[in-house]
């Protein structure tokens, strides 16, 4: 029968040869010569109905290699998170020598954390670390959704300690020297940081619909922390708002992806070394002053007071003018 023989080298075993619909062709070692062509007319049955292909089923169930799972999440980035493609790349770049080699079953939390080990010691920041920790999980999280693993190795590794940046205000001289590097629709962006404390994400997701000019309150679209924020609006920032286009449903709806490196790039055309959370620094710098430390987390919208601390410059001549406060509503005692 076409597509069954034997192979004179390899004994008395019938052998099966068929070509798939992908053009692979197939040679099978079955046994007698009746399996033999009872098993060749099942697999010509499988290719006609359903394009059956032997090379396909034998890998169906090997699990892919870091490097290929690596390729397979970036194409999911530039299709669903086009804004953040060029972050998850640099961070799976720098993973593939340490892991792309290895089977995805293979990764373990123990692998995990030697390479972010690695990567500590050779001067990665704690901050850096817990980003490349951030992408990792959620690509075996893709991975477990698919049923390709089991459970997240990077679950079990723990996130590094870090050290918070100091927070770096522009003084008024230096607002205004950047403010003349930026184009007009780049300065209404910085300005309404400035009276917002807007971060550049929550400014890029802001939408029209969450804008209240009449109540002067602005809910964030897309806040920081995944929960419903209302900031009030100075009279700066609603004049600013009231006069920008509505050109579509984000206040901003042609900003470029890259907006944050052009923004520091013009900043050092001007000598400043500094980058759009700057802004967001000097509105919270600017109201600690004259508010207390709880209003400026509210305002600042910190989960932990921690972080506002950071902004809160006490010296001995708040301390004395605290306790005059004292003198002014002391009752006369009669000595």
């Amino acid at each position: 029968m076409r597509g069954v023989f034997r192979k004179a080298s390899k004994g008395q075993a019938w052998w099966i040869r068929w070509t798939c619909p992908q053009g692979h062709r197939h040679e099978e070692k079955v046994g007698p010569k009746a399996a033999a062509t009872a098993l060749v007319e099942r697999r010509r049955v499988a290719v006609k109905m359903d394009g059956y292909c032997l090379t396909t089923e034998r890998t169906r169930d090997v699990p892919p290699l870091f490097s290929q799972a690596a390729t397979d999440y970036l194409a999911w980035a530039t299709r669903d998170r086009p804004r953040s493609v060029r972050f998850r790349q640099s961070v799976l770049a720098a993973a593939l020598p340490a892991l792309g080699p290895l089977s995805v079953p293979d990764i373990t939390a123990q692998r995990i954390e030697q390479y972010l080990a690695a990567r500590q010691h050779a001067g990665a920041t704690g901050g850096t670390i817990n980003r490349d920790r951030a992408v990792l999980s959620h690509l075996f999280g893709q991975l477990v959704a698919k049923g390709t693993l089991q459970v997240n190795p990077v679950a079990a590794v723990a996130r590094r300690l870090e050290a918070p940046d100091n927070p770096r205000p522009l003084t008024h001289d230096e607002e205004a020297r950047l403010l003349m590097a930026l184009d007009p629709a780049e300065t209404v962006m910085a300005q309404l940081a400035l009276h917002t404390g807007l971060r550049l994400g929550e400014i890029r997701a802001q939408a029209w619909r969450d804008v209240d000019l009449g109540a002067r309150v602005l809910t964030v679209t897309a806040p920081k922390s995944g929960q419903r924020e209302v900031i009030p609006l100075n009279l700066v920032a609603c004049d600013l708002l009231a006069r920008l286009p509505k050109d579509g449903p984000t206040l901003f709806p042609t900003m470029p992806a890259d907006f944050s490196r052009t923004f520091a790039k013009k900043a050092r055309s001007v000598h400043l070394d500094v980058t759009f959370h700057c802004l967001r620094d000097t509105f919270i710098s600017r109201l600690a002053p004259h508010v207390s430390g709880p209003v400026l987390m509210q305002l600042a919208r910190h989960r932990d007071f921690r972080t506002t601390r950071r902004y809160l410059k006490v010296d001995g001549e708040h301390l004395r003018e605290a306790v005059r406060q004292l003198e002014v509503e002391a009752c006369d005692v009669p000595v």
